[in-house]
Formats: C-alpha cells, structure tokens, sequence
C-alpha cells in the first residue's frame, strides 16, 4: 500500500516527524549529566519553539564545548609535554619538586583526556563515551574524579616539599627524597581511589545515561558527596597551600631582617621566586575549579530554579563556562612556570635550542652574574 492511503499517511507522517526530531536532538543536546532528568526529556525544538532568544545561548554554549575544548586539549598537551621534559633534565632532575611536577604534568594530561575529552566528542559526534556501556560509565567518572584530586594533593605536597626546605633544610634534603616522594604519591592515590570506589555501585545507565544506579544513593551522590568531593579537591588542598606559603613567606622574611648577607639575601631571593610560582599556581587551582565543585555540590539547588526552558538554557551555559574555567587549570601551568621561573625557561631554551636566542632577549648582569630580569624581580 503507498502513503496515500490515509491511515497509512498518518503513519508515514508520524514517522517521518519522529526521525526529524531525533536528528534535531543529536545536532543540538542538552548536556544532562547534572540537570533533572524530567527537564531533560524536552526537545530542543519545541525550546526554540517557545523562545527563539535561547538560541544565541545555546549556540554559544554548543560552541565553547566544540571549539574550546580541543584548543584546551591541544595546548595542554603541548604544554604539560613540554613541562614534563624539562623537569626531567639533569640540571632541575636532581630536585625532588621537579620529581612532583614532573607526575603532575602527566595527572594534569590525563583529566584533559578523561574528563574534557569527553565533551568535545559529543560535540564532535553527539556520542557521549560515558553511556557506551555500564563499565564505561562507572570507570570512566570514577578516574575523572580521582584525577581531579590526586592533582591537588600533588600541588599540596609540593608546598610541603618547599616548606621543609625553608624550615629544615639540611632534614629535607635526607627525607625528601624520590623514594619517599614515590611513597608518598602511592599512599595518597591508593587513598583517594579507596574514597572513590564507591561509584562502582553508585553508578550504572539509565535510560541511556550515566546516572545513580539506585534512589537509596541519590542524596549521597548528589549532595554528600558532592561537598565531600568540594572538600579534598578543593577547599582543604588551597586552605593547606594558602597556610603553608604564608609560613614561608613570614620565614623568608625573618631570615632576611635576621641576616643582612649578601649571599644569604641572593638564596632568599631565588627561594622568594620559587614561593611566587606555588603561590601563582595554587591560586589559579582554586579559582579555576571552585566554581565547578560548588556548583556540583548545590546542583539540586540550580536544578530546583529550573521553571522554564529558558533556565534551563542558561544552566546550559553556565555549566559550559564553569567547565571550562576548571579544564584550564589543567593546562595552564606551563605558562605559569615560564613567567615565574627563570630556572625553567634557561631549561626550556637549552632542551629548544633557542639558548643564544633566549640570551639576546634576556641579557645577564656581567656584576652579579644573574639575568636582567632577575635583577629587576630582586628590587
């Protein structure tokens, strides 16, 4: 029979609309993962049906996952490739921080790839690798999480690396060693993988989605351990850097008004400059991912306001931007070392072969023996 007939016409009307809905959805999908699932099974069509103004915040969220995830993604592999190589020469390898910074380059790839890669698929494909399958679900938000953490308390260990050395400097150098560090950095991922085990029977697929397996965990997953989560890889790792780099700071400036050596200033200056780079780089960490983890940890709140489709676009947008804030922190540090580390960019000319270069642009002071910049930074 053809489509002329009418009930068949119906049919073939139904049908055809059904297909162009599902096509409508696939090129434009709401990001779910933490909106409520009621909301969600609205179509974007009949969003842009009851208010066309949407659009532009759509499109603009829709293009920071597509285009802005992979010119993260690239630089920060770029940038944490870079970063890891320089740490690993001879000349900085013989200092148990490079041996930290060395682990976060790798820790920081890795949550690009876990984590943002994700996203930009989707934005790619409309494929989200999360709902491929059950395991895929539940591992691949448990090493997202871990990541994110470990990442943190690597920073934390840095800052207690540099406090000993400023405090106890001869103790440091016979307990700080790649050993102990190695030791270190098993005990705290083995402890933080234990923390997050629990998403391997908090999570499973519903309805085509990675979501909480059961209802009996629903405040655990989306309250409690949202602010559990806010607590170690946030609050408590900045609240430990911010206490630790005070102490030095207040250390370094005792020593000085306590010694007026030259000498003694010179190392006080070099320690001033490493103290600026945690410092730098502990701050961008809190700014950047606070307002993702406060965020996830009021979602139900957010979820609450969502009365129109109109929220429900804006909470689009706003979870865009928020993550993006939080994958930058994961790429950025190596811009960090180069405008705070003048022992790091001789290191990265040397590894390019741009020394003479790099020399030309930052001549030395022929009297002290150290760069202009460094000259400047000293007064």
């Amino acid at each position: 029979m053809q489509c002329s007939d009418a009930p068949l016409f119906t049919i073939c009307i139904l049908k055809c609309a059904h297909y162009l809905t599902a096509f409508h959805q696939s090129m434009y999908t709401i990001n779910i993962d933490h909106f409520n699932m009621a909301n969600a099974s609205n179509t974007t069509e009949s969003i842009f049906r009851e208010d066309p103004s949407i659009y532009q915040e759509y499109i603009l969220a829709n293009n920071m996952w597509l285009y802005g995830s992979g010119v993260i993604i690239i630089f920060g592999t770029i940038g944490n490739l870079l970063s890891g190589l320089v740490m690993m020469r001879k000349s900085l390898q013989r200092h148990t921080t490079s041996f930290y910074l060395t682990v976060l380059a790798v820790v920081d790839t890795a949550v690009l790839y876990t984590g943002l890669l994700r996203y930009w698929i989707r934005a790619l494909r409309g494929l989200d690798i999360r709902s491929l399958s059950v395991a895929s679900c539940k591992i691949h938000i448990f090493f997202v999480y871990f990541l994110m953490q470990f990442e943190a308390w690597i920073l934390v260990w840095v800052a207690v690396e540099r406090l000993a050395a400023i405090f106890v400097p001869h103790h440091a150098k016979e307990m700080f060693t790649k050993k102990f560090a190695s030791i270190q950095l098993a005990l705290t991922g083995t402890t933080l993988m234990a923390l997050n085990a629990h998403f391997f029977w908090t999570k499973t697929i519903v309805k085509t989605y990675c979501y909480t397996s059961d209802d009996k965990y629903s405040y655990f997953v989306n309250v409690i351990w949202s602010w559990i989560d806010f607590v170690i890889a946030s609050l408590a790792p900045f609240v430990l850097m911010l206490s630790i780099n005070v102490a030095i700071i207040a250390r370094l400036l005792y020593l000085r008004k306590l010694r007026n050596l030259n000498a003694r200033a010179d190392a006080n200056t070099r320690i001033n400059t490493m103290t600026t780079i945690l410092i730098t780089v502990n701050f961008m960490f809190f700014v950047t991912t606070a307002p993702i983890t406060i965020y996830i940890g009021t979602q139900k709140h957010w979820n609450d306001q969502v009365k129109t489709y109109r929220d429900l676009a804006k909470l689009h947008l706003a979870w865009a931007s928020i993550n993006m804030a939080a994958y930058t922190n994961f790429a950025i540090n190596f811009i960090l070392y180069c405008l705070s580390g003048p022992s790091f960019r001789r290191e990265l000319a040397r590894m390019l072969h741009i020394e003479r270069w790099f020399r030309k642009i930052q001549p030395t002071d022929r009297s002290t023996g150290s760069t202009a910049l460094g000259t400047i930074r000293t007064n």
